[in-house]
């Protein structure tokens, strides 16, 4: 989980550069800060919580797993998903 929100923050981040220097307008510091910010909210939905969100997925994987395994993943995600 780390290693793909690790990927996920490095992305949001490189997009919301790339952004912030075409469209035109500058953005104050706190503008700046939340349009980083909801890109990576967003791109942690789109890949992550959307997907642990989904029952199927979660018994999917509940079946996969042990109950220790289910704790460190639920404790990788209360940051995320929270």
């Amino acid at each position: 989980m780390g290693a793909v929100d690790g990927l996920l923050q490095s992305q949001a981040g490189d997009d919301a550069d790339y952004f912030l220097r075409i469209c035109g307008r500058s953005f104050t510091p706190q503008e700046t800060e939340r349009l980083r910010a909801g890109v990576l909210k967003a791109y942690r939905w789109q890949y992550i919580v959307s997907g642990v969100e989904d029952p199927r997925f979660m018994g999917i994987l509940g079946s996969m797993i042990t109950q220790e395994q289910a704790d460190r993943i639920g404790k990788a995600l209360a940051p995320i998903v929270g």
